[in-house]
């Protein structure tokens, strides 16, 4: 099942993909794909809550939560 483009996610959908940053080790690539929406909505959530910080990297991040 994909995401219509533009759809937005619900609160249940947020909140899952918030749980999934902060407690995995899940790239957001993976973390995408299970939630079926884009790499970018799942960075947008990271960027919007502040759960994991890159440093300028792509594969390392700290736990900012």
């Amino acid at each position: 099942m994909f995401r219509l483009r533009g759809k937005p996610l619900n609160t249940a959908e947020i909140e899952r993909i918030v749980a999934l940053l902060k407690d995995s080790e899940l790239t957001l690539s993976e973390i995408a794909e299970r939630m079926s929406c884009s790499r970018n909505t799942i960075s947008v959530a990271n960027r919007k809550f502040g759960v994991r910080n890159y440093g300028g990297r792509r594969s390392r991040w700290v736990a900012t939560i």
